[in-house]
C-alpha cells in the first residue's frame, strides 16, 4: 500500500515534495531532541545545521523517490525562507526557522493537494456534495492564512526553551533584596465566603515573608455568615498591626470591586501592590526576589506561575494540575519573551502608580486581571511572566467546579476583546507595542474563526449526507494521508518534549490533554455566551470548601450536554464507518474518524466527572474510617536494650535508648 501510495503521488508530481517535507520534519524533531539534551547551538553553527538538514532531506528524497523531479521548488523555496528567518531571528536556534518554514511548506502542499482533489476526485454526479464540502474548506483556508503566524507562535511558545539561544527578557527572579531601597508593598487578599482555615494559612504564609517593608490588607466582601469572616478578622488582629481587615456587604463588582475598595484603603506611601488569592500560600521570598524588577520604570507588573497543592494521590486533580502547569510553566513564560506578558490574578506584583493611572480594576469583566494587563499595555507599560513558583493554591475538587472556573476564565478575555477591539484595530493606543496589539486582534479573530468553522461544519455534514444518499465513495488523496500522518507523529513528539520540559511523564501530559478535551465544550459555550450575549455573565466564584461526593448518577447528570453531543457524534461516526470503503481510505472513513474523535472528546467530560466523584467518595470513606494505628511493640528484652546501648555508644550521633 505504501509503495502504491508513493507511485500515485509520483504520477501527479507531488511525491518528491511530500517526501522532502516528511524528511525535513523528521530532522526538525531530532533537532528539538538535540537541543533538549545539549542546549541550543551557537549562532556560528546555524548555517551548517541548516545546510545539513536540507542536504539530508534531499538525499533521502532522491533515494526514496528514485529521482529529484518535483523536489526542487520545495527545496529552493524552503532554503530561501529559512535563510531569511535565520538572519532575522539571530537570537533563536535554527530549529525555529526550519520548523516555521516546514509548516509553510506543509500548508502549501496541503492546499495544492486538496484543490486538485476537489477538481479531479469528484465525479460530475457528486457536484452538489463537492460544493457543500468545498465551501467549508475555502473558509478554513482563509482562516489558516489569516491566523497562520499567530497559531504557529501559540503552538511553539511552550517550546521556547528549545528554540531561544539568548533570552532578551528575564525568565527567572532576582536574588533576594537585602539592602535598601525597600519600596513599600501592600499585599491585598480579597475574600468572599472562604473557609477560615484556608485564609488563615494564607495569612500565616504572608507573615513569614522575609521583606521588611510591607503591610497586608484583607478585604472580605459580601460574606453573609459571620462565622466565616469573624475568625479571619480575629486572626488578622492576632498577627499584628501590619495586618488590616475590612468587611463590607452589598459591594458590587465581584473581585474587581473588592480590589478597587482595597486600593482606596491602601496607604499613600505604597509603591507596589501584591495580589494573593485567599487560598494561595506564598513562599517567604515572594517579595524580596521580585520587587527589584520595579527599579526599571518600564515594568508595570510581574507575574509568577500559578502552582497548586493537595493534588497528589488523585488522578482527577493530577490531570488538572498538569494541564494548568503546561500554561503557567511553559506557555505564559514563552510568550513573555515576545513581550506578550499577562496578569492571571494572583501571585503577581503591580506598580501602584500604573494601576491608578490605568483606572483601577474592571468591575464588569470576569477576568479583571487580563483586562487590566491590556490597559497597562495600552499605556506603554510592560509586564514580565517568570518561570519560578512562589506560591501554591487549591484546585477545584469536582468537575462541575472545574467547569465553572474554566467558563469564567474563557468568558473574561472575550469580554475584554469586545470592549477594546476597536482601539486595537484602529491603533488608538500608539504607546502599545505592535506585537501586543496584533496579538489581541488575532486572538479575537481566532475565537470568531472557530465559531464560523463550527457552523460551516454543518455544510460538510450535509455534503457527506448527500454522498451517502447517492452511495458514492470518494477516495482521499494519498498526499493528504501523508500530511495527516506526519502531523500526528509531530504532535506526539512535541507532547513528549513538553513533558520533558515540565518534568512530568508523558502519561501525565496525556491525562492533561484528556481534561482539556473534557472542558472543551464548556469553553465553546463560554465563547458563544461572551460573543453574543447582550447581558454580562454573572461572576461565579470557585468554592474552596471541601467538596462532598454526589454519586455517579449526579456526576453524569452534570455533563448531560456533553453526553448528548457525544452519543450523537458517535452515532454519526458509526453510520459513516459502515459506508466507508476500507480497501482505500475514503471521505466516509475520514468523517467517521473525525466525528469519532469529537465524540471521544465529549465523553472525556462524563469520565472526568465520575472519576472526580469516585475519588472524593474514597477520600471521604478513608477519613471516616481511618486505618488503625500500628500497635506499640512490647517492652524490649534486656538483650535488646543492651544491643541498643552498644549501638548508641558506637555511633556518637545516635540517640540513646530510652
Amino acid at each position: 500500500m505504501v509503495d502504491g501510495m508513493w507511485t500515485g503521488l509520483r504520477e501527479v508530481g507531488m511525491g518528491a515534495s511530500l517526501c522532502f517535507f516528511v524528511a525535513v520534519q523528521a530532522c526538525v524533531l531530532l533537532l528539538f531532541r538535540w537541543n533538549l539534551r545539549h542546549g541550543v547551538e551557537a549562532r556560528r553553527w546555524s548555517g551548517v545545521v541548516l545546510a545539513a538538514v536540507y542536504g539530508v532531506a534531499a538525499l533521502l528524497t532522491w533515494r526514496v523517490m528514485g529521482g529529484a523531479a518535483g523536489m526542487w521548488p520545495a527545496l529552493g523555496g524552503s532554503v530561501l525562507i529559512a535563510m531569511a528567518l535565520c538572519v532575522a531571528m539571530r537570537h533563536d536556534s535554527v530549529v525555529r526557522s526550519l520548523y516555521f518554514t516546514n509548516q509553510v511548506l506543509g500548508a502549501l502542499l496541503g492546499t495544492v493537494i486538496l484543490y486538485r482533489w476537489f477538481q479531479e476526485g469528484f465525479p460530475p454526479s457528486a457536484s452538489v456534495a463537492r460544493m457543500l464540502l468545498f465551501i467549508p474548506w475555502v473558509a478554513s483556508l482563509g482562516g489558516l492564512v489569516l491566523l497562520f503566524v499567530y497559531r504557529n507562535n501559540q503552538d511553539t511558545a511552550a517550546l521556547q526553551p528549545l528554540m531561544r539561544r539568548r533570552h532578551l527578557r528575564p525568565t527567572q527572579p532576582l536574588p533576594p533584596r537585602r539592602a535598601p531601597p525597600f519600596p513599600r508593598v501592600t499585599v491585598q487578599v480579597p475574600c468572599y465566603a472562604e473557609p477560615p482555615d484556608v485564609v488563615k494559612a494564607t495569612l500565616e504564609a504572608i507573615a513569614r515573608l522575609d521583606y521588611p517593608n510591607f503591610d497586608v490588607l484583607v478585604v472580605d466582601s459580601n460574606t453573609k455568615d459571620p462565622a466565616l469572616w469573624r475568625p479571619v478578622e480575629a486572626h488578622c488582629a492576632k498577627l499584628g498591626a501590619r495586618f488590616r481587615f475590612i468587611h463590607v456587604e452589598s459591594l458590587p463588582g465581584a473581585k474587581g470591586g473588592a480590589l478597587n475598595l482595597a486600593m482606596r484603603h491602601t496607604p499613600p506611601e505604597t509603591q507596589v501592590v501584591a495580589l494573593l488569592d485567599a487560598d494561595f500560600v506564598c513562599e517567604p521570598d515572594f517579595l524580596s526576589r521580585l520587587v527589584g524588577f520595579f527599579d526599571d520604570p518600564a515594568i508595570d507588573y510581574v507575574q509568577t506561575p500559578h502552582d497548586y497543592r493537595g493534588w497528589e494521590g488523585r488522578r482527577f486533580l493530577r490531570s488538572a494540575y498538569w494541564a494548568e502547569r503546561l500554561g503557567n510553566d511553559l506557555h505564559f513564560p514563552g510568550r513573555n519573551e515576545w513581550n506578550l506578558g499577562v496578569l492571571i490574578g494572583t501571585l503577581c506584583l503591580i506598580r501602584r502608580e500604573a494601576l491608578d493611572a490605568a483606572g483601577g480594576w474592571s468591575e464588569t469583566c470576569l477576568s479583571e486581571d487580563t483586562e487590566l494587563a491590556l490597559r497597562l499595555s495600552a499605556r506603554g507599560g510592560q509586564g514580565l511572566c517568570l518561570r519560578s513558583t512562589f506560591g501554591r493554591g487549591l484546585l477545584p475538587e469536582t468537575f462541575p467546579a472545574y467547569q465553572k472556573q474554566r467558563f469564567r476564565w474563557t468568558v473574561g478575555p472575550i469580554q475584554q476583546l469586545r470592549l477594546h477591539w476597536r482601539a486595537m484595530v484602529t491603533g488608538r493606543h500608539p504607546r502599545m507595542v505592535p506585537e501586543q496589539r496584533w496579538d489581541e486582534v488575532f486572538r479575537g479573530l481566532s475565537f470568531l474563526n472557530e465559531q464560523v468553522l463550527l457552523l460551516l461544519g454543518v455544510l460538510g455534514l450535509l455534503g457527506l449526507s448527500r454522498l451517502a444518499f447517492d452511495r458514492q465513495s470518494i477516495a482521499l488523496p494519498d498526499g493528504l494521508l501523508v500530511l495527516m500522518g506526519t502531523g500526528f507523529a509531530s504532535a506526539g513528539v512535541r507532547s513528549w518534549l513538553r513533558s520533558q520540559l515540565l518534568g512530568c511523564s508523558l502519561g501525565d501530559l496525556c491525562a492533561a490533554e484528556v481534561i482539556k478535551a473534557a472542558r472543551a465544550h464548556t469553553e465553546r459555550v463560554a465563547v458563544r455566551v461572551a460573543l453574543f450575549s447582550r447581558s454580562p455573565p454573572v461572576f461565579r466564584r470557585t468554592s474552596k470548601f471541601k467538596a462532598s461526593p454526589v454519586g455517579w448518577r449526579d456526576a453524569l447528570a452534570s455533563t448531560r450536554p456533553e453526553l448528548t453531543w457525544g452519543v450523537l457524534a458517535l452515532g454519526l461516526a458509526g453510520a459513516l464507518f459502515l459506508l466507508s470503503d476500507l480497501s482505500h481510505p475514503d471521505l466516509f472513513l475520514l468523517g467517521a474518524v473525525g466525528l469519532g474523535w469529537r465524540a471521544l472528546g465529549y465523553f472525556c467530560a462524563p469520565a472526568m466527572a465520575v472519576l472526580a466523584d469516585a475519588e472524593l467518595r474514597e477520600q471521604t470513606k478513608a477519613a471516616l474510617n481511618p486505618e488503625p494505628a500500628p500497635e506499640r511493640p512490647a517492652a524490649a528484652a534486656p538483650a535488646t536494650v543492651a544491643a541498643c546501648r552498644t549501638g548508641a555508644e558506637s555511633s556518637p550521633g545516635a540517640s540513646p535508648p530510652r
